[in-house]
């Protein structure tokens, strides 16, 4: 396997968490324009499913199993669009959060304003879409057309609540698997191909997906489905959003956080495992990454390292477990050290000595670059660092908490505490 070229469950796991905490910090116009274009972006696979129901109507009533695996076949080329373009999309939304508040990296309010917004600003997405793009160019207002959305949204509407729900667990289930095993590679093809295998299982089995089925209902409704408007809202959206965000959670929360975060990091600790691998210390998040690695350190002139005596930099971790890393140093042909924070234990040396790197920090609303200084106090929980604290970690100061990118949810929190503060002062 290509170091380059893929990642492990555990390291795929940390980038869902890194990436939950990238979203939760998104400007609210970018989250807005973001939710917007990801349905857009994911209609895709609804038009195209459109078209196979209404242009092939034989098959429907011939070959009922051949529809299921074309509309199978279609969806995940919406999805990859939406993942490759780093668009925001709920029912992805829904493992990134629930991950990373396992993790404490972003709190229940910044999940709560992240799902609110992502599904509402989806369905405005899959509106203008339905109305814009297809109605009004007379896409989908062909009798044929007409007769297909029909069919389309009353095959929905034949569940119950509690049925919907049930397949919305299951889809958004695979949803999951394929946007997790999608994060694992690198080159989009392989990309394309994780996505795919999830998604056509579920929507072949005719599970449920409640951004999915917005178009389903836009196009019908503006077809003039007999469906009713109450019954379409409680059976079909309420009911799939439910059972999204359970089928989500559960393999956020299973699988992602406790199988592949939790065990992991507990079985290093007990089995006194390497603290850090090369590929563990920087993790991959979605094609909207900023992450900047920093291999190769450059020094000022003025640093003089003997090389017979040269002092081993560390990283956080590496005072409580020094053990281990020089367990990777001798079983490793790579050098460790470049990736590592560039630091000496000797304050008088310090003080005669600086590096290039000695005050420069992440750049803001960045995550942690090792070889920089370290890391804010909220981004440190993406490299693990929460698990140690107490064991030689220095704590972050105000100043750091001040040039820290706070999410929205820590925003709209500080401006509510600040005006109520205001108000009280104002009336002592």
């Amino acid at each position: 396997m290509d170091d380059n070229q893929y990642l492990t469950t555990y390291e795929a796991a940390m980038a869902v968490v890194a990436t939950g905490m990238k979203k939760s910090r998104l400007k609210p116009d970018t989250l807005l324009i973001n939710a917007i274009i990801g349905a857009m972006l994911f209609s895709t696979g609804g038009m195209l499913n459109l078209v196979v129901h209404s242009i092939l109507p034989d098959i429907a009533n011939s070959n009922p199993g051949l529809l299921r695996f074309l509309s199978g076949s279609f969806y995940p080329i919406g999805l990859f669009y939406v993942v490759v373009m780093g668009a925001e999309l709920f029912n992805a939304n829904v493992l990134f959060f629930t991950v990373a508040l396992c993790r404490r990296g972003v709190s229940i309010l910044d999940l709560v304003i992240n799902w609110l917004v992502t599904w509402w600003f989806n369905l405005v997405g899959t509106i203008f879409v339905g109305y814009i793009i297809s109605h009004y160019s007379s896409t989908t207002s062909s009798e044929a057309f007409i007769t297909g959305s029909h069919e389309v949204l009353d095959s929905k509407m034949e569940y119950s609540f509690v049925q919907n729900m049930l397949k919305g667990i299951a889809g958004n289930f695979f949803v999951s698997l394929a946007i997790y095993l999608q994060i694992m590679c690198k080159p989009l093809h392989v990309k394309f191909f994780m996505l795919y295998l999830p998604i056509f299982t579920f929507i072949s089995l005719d599970f449920t997906h409640c951004v999915a089925d917005m178009y389903v209902v836009v196009i019908g409704k503006i077809n003039h489905s007999s469906a009713d408007w109450g019954e379409i809202c409680w059976k079909l959206l309420l009911a799939g959003t439910i059972g999204n965000i359970i089928g989500g959670a559960f393999f956020g929360i299973v699988i992602c956080w406790y199988m592949h975060i939790y065990v992991v990091e507990r079985d290093r600790r007990e089995l006194n495992l390497p603290q850090y691998e090369l590929r563990d210390q920087q993790p991959e998040l979605m094609q909207d990454s900023r992450v900047v690695r920093q291999k190769d350190p450059v020094f000022h002139d003025d640093v003089e390292v003997d090389e017979e005596h040269e002092e081993k930099p560390s990283t956080p971790n590496s005072n409580a477990n020094s053990s281990a890393t020089d367990s990777i140093e001798s079983s490793s042909n790579l050098d460790p050290r470049p990736y590592l924070q560039p630091r000496l234990s000797s304050m008088s040396r310090l003080t005669r000595r600086r590096t290039s790197l000695a005050s420069i920090r992440s750049p803001k609303n960045v995550f942690p670059v090792y070889g920089m200084d370290e890391p804010l106090r909220r981004e440190r929980t993406i490299a693990g660092d929460h698990a140690f604290e107490g064991e030689g970690i220095n704590e972050v100061n105000d100043e750091d908490d001040a040039v820290e990118a706070h999410s929205i949810g820590s925003q709209l929190v500080r401006m509510l505490t600040t005006r109520s503060r205001k108000e009280s002062s104002t009336e002592c």
